[in-house]
Parts: structure tokens; sequence; C-alpha cells
């Protein structure tokens, strides 16, 4: 009987030894939101509003201007970065309002 338990616990400690652990992907705060737009300046390039916004939901061209759109589910807002064609610096800004 001491046998049968003692197998039943080594197996259940090397199954969960085995078992990767589950990713769950983590939705950003209004906080989080609202201080990487604070960070955002008027002399940024693409490289830098990208390594702190990320990766844009959307991207829209005009004449002018290239614009990235960030759509967030809290709230369903939206924030837009224009660059300007001529330097590729931002343009203007569109913060997501909450």
């Amino acid at each position: 009987m001491k046998n049968l338990l003692l197998s039943v616990i080594i197996l259940s400690v090397i199954g969960c030894a085995l078992i990767k652990p589950s990713t769950t992907s983590t939705v950003q705060t209004k906080r989080q939101i609202t201080y990487k737009w604070s960070q955002i300046e008027n002399y940024f390039t693409k490289n830098e509003v990208e390594k702190i916004l990320g990766i844009p939901t959307d991207i829209l061209y005009s004449e002018e201007a290239e614009i990235w759109k960030y759509e967030y589910d809290i709230a369903r807002s939206y924030g837009t970065v224009s660059f300007r064609k001529t330097d590729n610096r931002v343009w203007f800004l569109s913060k997501p309002s909450f």
C-alpha cells in the first residue's frame, strides 16, 4: 500500500514538472497606456515610437503624413500618431481618452 501511494506521489510530481506553464496575455491597464503615451515627444522617429507603443493596429496614408492608429479594448478607445513624410518624425498626437 505504501509503495502504491509513493508511486502515485512520484508520478504526480513528475507529471507536474513536465507540464508547460500556461501563458496568459496580460491586458494593459489605463494607467499603463497613459504612461506610455506620455513618453512620446514631438521629435521622436517611427522606431522610437514603435519601441514605446508597439506595433500599430492600423496604418493610414495621406499626401503629407503617415498615421499610425493604436486601438485599445479598454473603453473602446484609440490613439493616433501622425508622422511627417519629409523627415519621418512625429507631427501630431491624438492620445486615447479614457
